[in-house]
């Protein structure tokens, strides 16, 4: 990430990344799994970052259907869309595994955005990137079928996730079929048919739990139709 100047209590100024910022004046919380941290409509005290598992960001359709609007690993920062906006939080955050998340007090970051200004810039720059991969997911569930939209999970899981081995690439992130189902705003069933019509291909294979991408570029393919 990019390095924000932050002055110690005393003198000099030093350099840290926003890792290092969370953690020097952050508070660490060890959260077990599936533990709520903010639901819609919690009024928005804190900005939080992962030191160590794994956070979902999710809400609900008006139809009760959840969709999931990313996964999140070690030190990505998270709630700051209610702190910037000064609105509640329209989404919950949960824990999928046991983590370590660290999270800062909404009046000290604001006072250390008033004393560097280029902490206010860089939190500005992250909700735009969040909202920019938002829309470009928003207009791939409008316009692709559920195969190419599950091949495009997948492609981006090797992408991010992926191993090198003899038959080709395999995706080390654990994840189910209901949660990519929720990443892509369909069923679980679908998502089943989508790897069936994907194995029949060749592009894939499953084993213990685990997707293997034989091709990559044949899978970017995929993803487009």
């Amino acid at each position: 990430m990019e390095e924000i100047s932050v002055k110690t209590v005393s003198p000099p100024i030093f350099q840290v990344t926003g890792e290092n910022l969370f953690r020097e004046f952050g508070t660490m919380r060890p959260l077990k799994r599936h533990h709520l941290i903010y639901s819609p409509g919690d009024t928005a005290t804190h900005l939080y970052m992962i030191g160590h598992g794994d956070v979902k960001i999710s809400r609900y359709t008006s139809e009760g259907r959840e969709l999931t609007l990313g996964h999140l690993g070690p030190n990505d920062i998270f709630g700051e869309g209610g702190i910037l906006l000064d609105r509640p939080h329209q989404s919950q955050a949960v824990t999928r595994t046991e983590s370590v998340v660290y999270s800062m007090e909404r009046e000290a970051l604001e006072e250390m955005i008033d004393r560097h200004p280029r902490l206010g810039i860089w939190l500005s720059r992250l909700m735009s990137q969040r909202q920019a991969r938002m829309e470009e997911r928003l207009e791939s569930l409008l316009f692709k079928s559920a195969n190419g939209k599950v091949a495009q999970v997948l492609l981006g899981l090797a992408n991010d996730h992926g191993e090198k081995v003899k038959e080709g690439t395999l995706i080390t992130y654990p994840i189910t079929h209901q949660e990519i189902g929720s990443l892509i705003a369909t069923t679980r069933e679908t998502v089943s048919y989508a790897f069936m019509e994907l194995r029949r291909l060749g592009l894939i294979s499953t084993c213990r739990r685990r997707t293997i991408v034989h091709d990559l570029e044949q899978l970017g393919l995929a993803a487009l139709s």
